[in-house]
């Protein structure tokens, strides 16, 4: 990802990022980790989107193909991936070693990953996990001001570039119901962390 200057950064993603952090954040204090969770941005509030399961490849193409229809059937404004994480950050010579998984790497970093789309940015904001030495959550530490850029993956490119017209919205939410996905916006309240 190429960063880019934060005062560049549009408001929309960074309230959102602060909504996926405040969710993060509620999740590790009353549970201890971060379930996959897609955070839609919609004209009716946010709408949250979490698997069952991600324990192979094809549950991974599964969830983003859900979140890419979940953007069309609510036109979402944004839309955040939220996942906990192994991260590898470069050294303090700038060098990263890339042939070796983070998850297999002794210097890895647990983080809780925020990637971020509207129909024409792409962002990232990498929480990193702080806990006490038996492993107990203590805090989320500061990220700084979300990244801009080029995403590539399965999670990247979950949103259209233009609004999705009544049509394509209408067939996304019926795909989600075939699927037997029930989208309800709960809400959520940052101030019960």
């Amino acid at each position: 990802m190429q960063p880019s200057r934060s005062q560049d950064a549009p408001q929309l993603l960074e309230n959102l990022a602060l909504q996926a952090t405040d969710y993060a954040l509620h999740m590790m204090r009353t549970t201890g980790s971060v379930p996959p969770t897609v955070i839609a941005d919609t004209n009716e509030g946010y709408i949250f989107c979490m698997p069952t399961s991600l324990t192979d490849e094809a549950a991974k193409d599964r969830f983003a193909e859900v979140a890419r229809l979940m953007a069309v059937a609510y036109n979402a404004n944004a839309i955040v991936m939220v996942v906990e994480a192994w991260a590898r950050l470069p050294d303090k010579n700038g060098h990263l070693d890339t042939n070796t998984p983070p998850s297999q790497a002794p210097d890895r970093k647990e983080i809780v990953a925020l990637m971020l789309e509207d129909r024409i940015h792409s962002a990232t904001s990498l929480l990193p996990i702080i806990r006490d030495a038996g492993g107990k959550f203590i805090e989320l530490a500061s990220p700084g001001p979300i990244q801009f850029g080029e995403s590539e993956g399965r999670f990247a490119g979950l949103m259209k570039g233009s609004a999705p017209t009544a049509e394509q919205s209408a067939k996304a939410k019926a795909v989600l119901q075939q699927l037997r996905l029930s989208v309800v916006n709960r809400g959520f309240d940052p101030t019960l962390n």
